[in-house]
Order: C-alpha cells, then sequence, then structure tokens
C-alpha cells in the first residue's frame, strides 16, 4: 500500500515504476512467470492433444513452467542457468513417487513427508539448494492436486522436461537481464530517487518539531536511497571505481542532508522565512538532480544564500548559525556530487558482471542443539507437514494437501520464531481475502473462457510481482487465481473456497505450534547474533577507512567495506521486523539495541571513506588513527560481549580525538567539507559515543550491568 501512495504522487513517474530496482526484477519476475506458464500451456496443451493425453497432463507442465522460471536465484548468471537445468531432476523424481505412491494412502504420506525433509534440508547449500527443494516438493504436490495416474507418468515426465525447457528459454532468452541497459536505467533511476527523496523532505523543514511518523520517513527516503545505489553497485561490482565512487559521495551527500534537515526541526532556532527559503532549495536542488539545469542550481545558490543571511546577526556559536552553515554546506555538496554523476556510462562486457564481493559472513551460530539452521526446520516443518497431513484429512480427505501447503511455505525463507508468525499471519489474511475476490470475480467471468483465462495470466503476473513486496498480496492473487481456475474447470463452489480457509487455518496454526515448541530459534537471539555480525563489519570499515587509510588505498576495498557495512545492516532490520509489526510490539531492549546498532551504521558511514585522514598533518593523522583503532577494537569488543553474554570492557577513545582536535594547525582548523578534518573527528566522536549506548543499552547479561562510558 505504501508502494502504491508512493507511485501515485506527483513527483514520481511511471518511468521509475517501471525501472526502478527492485520494481524493475518485478515486472520481469512477473512477465517470466506470465510467459513460462503460457508457452507452457500452448505447448503442452498441443502435444498432449496429438498424443491423446488428458489435461491433467497441461497442468503439470504449466506449473512447471511457471515456477521453472523464478526459482533460480544464484548470484551468478552461469550459475542460475545450471541451476535451472538442474531442476529436471527433482523435478521428474518428484512427480514419479508422488505419481506411485499417491493410490497407497499410507505410503504416499510418507513419501510426501521425506520429500518435505528433504527441500527444507537442500536449504542449507544456498539459493540452488533452495531452488531444487522447491521445484522437487511442488512437482510432488502438482500429482496430489492434479491426481496424477500412473498410466500417465511417461507424459508427466515429458511435460516437466519440455515445461522446465521452456522456463529456461524464457529466464535466459526471451526475458533475459541485460546488464548494460539495466546500469544506464538503473543509474537515471537512482538519480531520480534522490530527486524523489529531495521532493519528500521539502516540508519537513517547517514543521514545527520532530514526531515519530516523521522520523519513521526519514528512514524510509535513507533505506529508499540505499537500495537505489545498491541495485547500480550490483551491476557495476568492482569494475568502474570512479562511478562507484561518485554514487557513494552523493549517497552520503543526501543523508548529511537529511540530518541537516532534521537538526533544523529539532533545534527549532531558524525563523520561518529561512525555513522557506530552505524549502525552495531542495525544490531547486531536485530540479537539478533531475535535469541538469543550470539555472536551478543558481537559484539553489540564491535560497542558501538568502538562508545565511538570515543568521548574519547571530553570534557565531549561536545554534541558527550552525544550523544554517550545516544545511548549505550539505545542499551545496549534493549538487555538487549530482554534477559529478554522469549520464552516460560505459557499456558494460559480460567478464564485468558479478556479484558484488563482500567479507565471509561469519559462521552461523547454531541454536542450543547445535543443529545447522536449514536441518532444525527440516525437522519442525516435517513434523508440522505430517499433522497438518492428519488433521487435514480428518477435515477433508480429498483437500488435505492445502494444509500441508500452507505449513511447508510458511517455513519458507523464514529462521526464527517470529518469522514464521508473520508469514502465518500473511498466509490467513491473504486467503481469506483472496477467497472473498475469487468468490465474486468468479461469478462475474464464469462462462466466458476467454476473460478466465486472460484472468489466470492476471493473477500469475501480480503473484509473481508483489511477492517482494508483500508476501499476503502474493497469496492473495494465487487464491483468485485458484478461484478462477476452478471456475474454468466447471469445478467451483463456494463450499470448496470455505474448506480452503479452514485447511490454510489448519496448516498455518500447527506451524507456528511447532515452531514455538520444537527446536525454537527466538527472534531476539537471532537479531542479537546478526547484530554481531553488524558490529563486525564496523570493525572491518574502521579498520579500511581510518586506521589503515593512505593515499594508496584501494577505492574498491573501502566501498566493499562500506557495502558490507549496508548489507549487514539490512539483515539486521530483516531479522527485528517482527518485533515491529503493528499487531506485535515487545522486547523493548532488543528494539533500542537495534536502533542503536543503526545509528551507529548511519554515523560510520559519514566517515566518507576516510578522506578526512588525508588532509591533516602528520601529528594528527596518527592521533586520528590510534582513536580509529580503539573505536574498532570497542565494536569488537562489543561484539564478542553479545555473543558471549558478557560485560564488555570499552576503552573512550574521547580524549585521543580531543588531542587530534587541538593538533589540527592553520587551514586544517577551519576547512569545511563532507571530508575535512574537523568534520572527520565530529563523525569518530559520534561512533566513539554510540558505542558507549550500545553498550548501555544492550541490557544486563547475567545479572550484570554494563559498564558506564569510561
Amino acid at each position: 500500500m505504501r508502494d502504491l501512495k508512493r507511485l501515485l504522487h506527483p513527483a514520481h513517474s511511471w518511468d521509475l515504476f517501471v525501472t526502478s530496482d527492485p520494481a524493475l526484477g518485478r515486472l520481469r519476475q512477473g512477465t517470466r512467470a506470465v510467459l513460462g506458464a503460457g508457452l507452457a500451456a500452448l505447448v503442452i496443451s498441443q502435444l498432449a492433444r496429438w498424443l491423446g493425453e488428458p489435461p491433467t497432463v497441461t497442468m503439470v507442465g504449466t506449473m512447471m513452467g511457471m515456477m521453472g522460471s523464478q526459482l533460480a536465484t544464484d548470484p551468478d548468471p552461469r550459475a542460475q542457468r545450471c541451476t535451472t537445468l538442474l531442476m529436471v531432476v527433482p523435478a521428474t523424481a518428484a512427480i514419479v513417487l508422488g505419481t506411485l505412491t499417491s493410490r497407497i494412502p499410507l505410503l504416499g504420506a510418507a513419501a510426501f513427508a521425506v520429500t518435505i525433509f528433504l527441500a527444507a534440508y537442500a536449504r542449507r547449500f544456498g539459493p540452488r539448494g533452495l531452488a531444487l527443494g522447491m521445484i522437487g516438493f511442488f512437482a510432488f504436490f502438482n500429482a496430489l492436486f492434479f491426481h496424477a495416474q500412473v498410466a500417465q507418468l511417461p507424459a508427466l515426465v515429458g511435460a516437466a522436461i519440455v515445461a522446465l525447457g521452456i522456463a529456461y528459454g524464457v529466464r535466459f532468452v526471451l526475458v533475459r537481464d541485460r546488464p548494460s541497459r539495466d546500469l544506464h536505467r538503473f543509474l537515471r533511476t537512482f538519480r531520480k530517487t534522490v530527486a524523489i527523496v529531495l521532493w519528500e523532505l521539502r516540508d519537513i523543514p517547517e514543521r514545527p518539531r520532530m514526531t515519530r511518523s516523521v522520523l519513521r520517513r526519514l528512514g524510509r527516503e535513507q533505506d529508499r536511497l540505499n537500495d537505489s545505489a545498491l541495485a547500480v553497485e550490483e551491476l557495476l561490482a568492482r569494475c568502474q571505481p570512479a562511478l562507484r565512487l561518485r554514487i557513494f559521495d552523493l549517497e552520503l551527500a543526501v543523508s548529511r542532508v537529511i540530518g541537516a534537515i532534521q537538526q533544523v526541526v529539532e533545534s527549532g532556532a531558524l525563523a520561518p522565512d529561512a525555513r522557506r527559503e530552505i524549502r525552495q532549495a531542495l525544490a531547486a536542488a531536485r530540479t537539478f538532480v533531475r535535469t541538469g539545469d543550470l539555472a536551478a542550481r543558481r537559484l539553489m545558490q540564491e535560497h542558501i544564500e538568502h538562508v545565511r543571511n538570515s543568521v548574519s546577526d547571530m553570534p557565531e556559536d549561536a545554534p541558527g548559525r550552525a544550523d544554517a552553515r550545516r544545511l548549505s554546506n550539505s545542499i551545496s555538496d549534493l549538487v555538487e556530487a549530482a554534477a559529478q554523476l554522469p549520464r552516460q556510462v560505459p557499456r558494460l562486457v559480460p567478464g564485468q558482471v558479478a556479484a558484488v564481493p563482500t567479507s565471509p559472513r561469519p559462521p552461523e551460530n547454531p541454536v542450543e542443539t547445535g543443529l545447522h539452521p536449514a536441518t532444525r526446520q527440516a525437522i519442525q516443518v516435517t513434523v508440522a507437514s505430517v499433522l497438518a497431513m492428519v488433521v487435514g484429512h480428518a477435515v477433508s480427505a480429498d483437500r488435505w494437501y492445502w494444509a500441508v501447503i500452507t505449513t511447508f511455505v510458511i517455513f519458507t525463507r523464514t529462521r526464527t520464531l517470529g518469522d514464521t508468525l508473520q508469514r502465518a499471519w500473511a498466509r490467513v489474511i491473504g486467503t481469506m481475502l483472496g477467497v472473498i475476490a475469487g468468490l465474486m470475480l468468479a461469478g462475474l467471468v464464469s462462462g466466458h473462457r476467454t476473460v478466465e483465462l486472460a484472468g489466470v495470466f492476471v493473477c500469475v503476473f501480480f503473484g509473481f510481482y508483489l511477492i517482494q513486496i508483500s508476501y499476503a498480496w502474493m497469496v492473495f492473487w494465487f487464491t483468485t487465481l485458484i478461484c478462477i481456475l476452478y471456475s474454468l474447470l466447471g469445478l467451483f463452489s463456494p463450499g470448496l473456497l470455505y474448506l480452503r480457509i479452514e485447511e490454510t487455518l489448519i496448516g498455518a496454526g500447527l506451524g507456528v505450534v511447532i515452531a514455538l515448541i520444537l527446536l525454537p530459534e527466538r527472534t531476539t537471539v537471532h537479531i542479537h547474533a546478526t547484530a554481531r555480525q553488524v558490529l563486525a563489519a564496523v570493525y572491518d570499515y574502521l579498520e579500511e577507512a581510518v586506521v589503515n587509510r593512505s593515499k594508496d588505498s584501494d577505492p574498491d576495498r573501502l566501498i566493499d567495506a562500506a557495502r558490507t557495512l549496508d548489507s549487514r545492516l539490512r539483515d539486521l532490520r530483516t531479522a527485528a521486523r517482527p518485533l515491529n509489526g503493528r499487531l506485535v510490539r515487545f522486547a523493548p531492549r532488543t528494539a533500542r539495541t537495534v536502533h542503536s546498532v543503526s545509528e551507529l551504521v548511519l554515523f560510520v558511514r559519514h566517515l566518507a571513506l576516510g578522506k578526512g585522514m588525508l588532509q591533516v598533518n602528520g601529528e594528527t593523522r596518527e592521533l586520528i588513527r590510534e582513536a580509529g583503532a580503539r573505536l574498532a577494537n570497542n565494536a569488537r569488543a562489543l561484539e564478542r560481549a553479545l555473543e558471549r553474554k558478557e560485560a564488555p570492557s570499552l576503552e573512550s577513545a574521547s580524549p585521543l580525538l580531543e588531542k587530534a582536535r587541538k593538533s589540527l594547525a592553520g587551514e586544517e582548523t577551519i576547512r569545511r567539507g563532507p571530508a575535512s578534518p574537523p568534520i572527520l573527528l565530529h563523525w569518530l566522536a559520534r561512533v566513539d559515543d554510540t558505542l558507549n549506548l550500545i553498550a548501555r543499552t544492550a541490557g544486563t547479561f547475567q545479572g550484570r550491568p554494563m559498564p558506564q562510558r569510561t
């Protein structure tokens, strides 16, 4: 819903909807699903007609074509092709197994349970294991759903092979990724994203105070900007270091503008006239970012000059003067960074396209049982599925597998109890709303075969398009699809849809209960494990950007360290999502830790790759290096403390930073800009404060309070 509101905003454009990442990825997903299903249905139905096979063969092939075009998510394009080809093995094996065992109920249930365990266990082998496990599960499920007969086995296997071949062609020929075109489009979209952020910020300076909703809005804009920047960098990988650096500079410049606007509102020291000038300056900056119009840049400078003149009578150390200076400098830096970003980029060659290299993740911490997370989840989902078979069969001997598929999918792409609860809730809500929509829609299109067929493909498109936005929306569209499909097959009845709701409730409820009582992994435990990874990334970044920073430093290593930091923070926010839901709010101590760690990453990224280290004298540089080493060690100490549940020993870097500030000489003391020595020292001090704040707000470990700042 929030994405829809953004699209309807006058500052946004349809072009952003179809070209931004992940919007472009979602568009491709929807298109691939429609083409995979449509072409498979067209080809296999013709083959089935010639061979005298029933519609079941076409249905199974259509599902395989649709799923096969989606499941390969390996980071490397060559690995994606290999995964798609390998899908033939688990798909055909599962179809054979499902068809042969479905005639004997107990044997079929046992085979289904084994398939479920193997499909979940395969996730430990990464994206390829996840894809092969999922296609195996859905192939077995399709054999049950469409009541496949043993006599149809050769045709079913052939349909699966043909469908997966079509899926391969759709994915890598018809709707393939085009890195060079995508890079140009994503770079253009990055500019538009910066412009949209400026548009969203324009009314904030005139607000009387910072409310919680405004802070959330600023956080959303920061995330939007970071997502857009990462989309470009995922295509650049380690090539074109100059372009990577300019993208990073512009992203940081926008972050500084956001921080400066927040400070203006919080201090309230600027007059209303000055705040109106800020609004006009943001509007002019937005125009320049989008169009490169030099007149807009001059207009922005005029408004900034008016803001500075409005505080010229204030004392040098007055808050209003500091706010005006910080804001005017940040907007000027943003416009300068936007001017340096090229509008045309060199063509990428295939060898340049690769996944963004990051430092290896720390090994995943096992739960108390010592089991790997995938093994633990395989046990959970298998037990829950067996119970769903029993209870679901008691409710309906023909449709019990609806309960099983619900149980299976609510454990997919989840790890903790909170994740499972969220996914179960989304499954139930999406199913209920989909049934309501399906009842109305099926009544309207019933008997109109062309409209029903079109409705099926519309539902497929939106189901896959929206899956990354909301799992509930995906379930909604696929439930609606089932309603139309039953109408198309002449099997539609309201009672059947009500039964689907019952089976969904059974599967979701059993999944949540098993996640709660059998080998549970608490959300807070996972959050603290992810927070440790963020602190480890902070340590690495401080080492690269401060401790070891020199003129010979590799800019790619610096940006890689920054992007690893972004990735870890994103993991932390994803892990904490169950704690921030509208329905469930708990663990305030953990929530404060997440907030503090997020602030720490923001301050660390403002170090501007340590460029200020190159602008100071030798004595000051050594003091800053020592302070950076102390801060990095403090981050490492916090990481270990969270792991061992013990009180950390932190040594404040504030004395060293104060000495470094006093040792600045000549124009070093008055130099301004995002990479200037005073700004570098300012952000290092904020990092120091935040590390000590995390130590205090992380709570108590085994009854011992965290030490206060030394």
